[in-house]
C-alpha cells in the first residue's frame, strides 16, 4: 500500500478540503443570488468487471441552480450514445480508453469481444464511443458537454433545475473528430477557439467556430512532428500558444499495459506560438 494511503497516515489524506464535516450551518440565501452552478466529471454506471481508470467513468452534470432563496441540486448522466447503449443492455459494452487494454493478452480479448458485439449489431462505433464526461463550454450561447473521445454534447439546464441532454453535435459535419475540452471563447467577437490533437498526423489542428456556430477550416500543424498530449491551449488577441510537452500518446505501450500516456524524456519540450485566423 503507498505509504500515503497506509491507515497510519489517514490524517493526511482526511485533511483540507477532505476533511470530515460534523457540523450544519443554518442561514440564508440572499435574494439577489440568482443563476446556477453547473459541472461535469466521471461517474461509471456500471461497476468494471476489470481495471478501472477515474478518467472512464460515464459524464455526469451536476447542477446547483440558485433563486429567490432557494437552491436545487440536480444530477444527471451526459445521454450520450455509449451510455445509452449500456443503459439499454444492462452493463458495459464499449471498451473505456484508459481501461480496457491491459496487456498484450486483456487488449486481445477486447479487441475480439468489441468486433463480436459490433458484427452482431450491438452498438456502431460511428455513432461515438465516447463519455464526454470532463467539461462544459458556452458556444454561442448553446451548452456543451465535452470529452476528448467524442463529439461534443449539447445540454440544456431548465430555470427548475433540471438538466437535459438534447443530442450529440457535428456543426453541420464539419467536426468529424473530438475537439479540445477546454476551448477558449472570443468576449468581444463571440468567436471560439479550438484544436483537436492525436497520434496520427497532422497530430493537431486548430480551428474556431464563428459567432454564428459556423466551423471553419482546420488549421494543420505540420511543425508538429510527434505526437504530444496538449489537452489545453492559450489564446491572445492575435496568436495561439501551445505546449509541445514531453507527455505523448503511447498506444503500443497501452496495448502491452502500460499507460496510454508516457513520458519521453529525450524530447525537447516547445512552445508553439500560431496566428490566429
Amino acid at each position: 500500500m503507498p505509504q500515503q494511503l497506509a491507515p497510519k497516515h489517514s490524517r493526511y489524506v482526511l485533511s483540507n478540503n477532505f476533511a470530515p464535516v460534523d457540523e450544519v450551518v443554518e442561514g440564508a440565501l440572499p435574494p439577489a443570488l440568482d443563476g446556477a452552478y453547473i459541472r461535469n466529471g466521471p461517474n461509471p454506471q456500471f461497476l468494471q468487471r476489470g481495471p478501472y481508470h477515474l478518467f472512464d467513468g460515464d459524464g455526469m452534470l451536476h447542477a446547483f441552480t440558485i433563486s429567490k432563496g432557494k437552491a436545487t441540486l440536480c444530477s444527471r448522466y451526459v445521454k450520450t450514445y455509449k451510455y445509452k447503449i449500456e443503459r439499454e443492455m444492462g452493463f458495459s459494452v464499449i471498451p473505456n480508453v484508459f481501461s480496457s487494454f491491459n496487456g498484450l493478452f486483456a487488449t486481445a480479448a477486447c479487441g475480439a469481444v468489441t468486433a463480436a458485439r459490433i458484427l452482431a449489431g450491438q452498438f456502431d462505433p460511428t455513432n461515438g464511443i465516447g463519455s464526454t464526461n470532463t467539461s462544459l463550454a458556452l458556444i454561442r450561447g448553446r451548452l456543451y458537454a465535452l470529452g476528448e473521445s467524442d463529439l461534443p454534447y449539447f445540454v440544456k439546464l431548465d430555470p427548475n433545475g433540471e438538466i437535459h441532454t438534447l443530442g450529440c453535435r457535428n456543426f453541420d459535419g464539419k467536426l468529424v473528430m473530438s475537439m479540445t475540452v477546454h476551448p477558449k471563447i472570443d468576449a468581444q467577437t463571440g468567436e471560439t477557439f479550438a484544436f483537436r490533437y492525436g497520434p496520427m498526423p497532422p497530430f493537431l489542428t486548430f480551428f474556431r467556430i464563428n459567432a454564428n456556430g459556423e466551423k471553419q477550416p482546420g488549421v494543420p500543424i505540420f511543425s508538429m512532428t510527434s505526437p504530444s498530449f496538449l489537452h489545453d491551449f492559450a489564446i491572445t488577441k492575435k496568436y495561439a500558444i501551445f505546449n509541445e510537452i514531453q507527455l505523448g500518446m503511447n498506444p503500443l505501450e497501452m496495448m502491452a499495459g502500460g499507460s496510454p500516456v508516457g513520458a519521453n524524456p529525450g524530447k525537447v519540450p516547445r512552445i508553439g506560438v500560431v496566428r490566429v485566423p
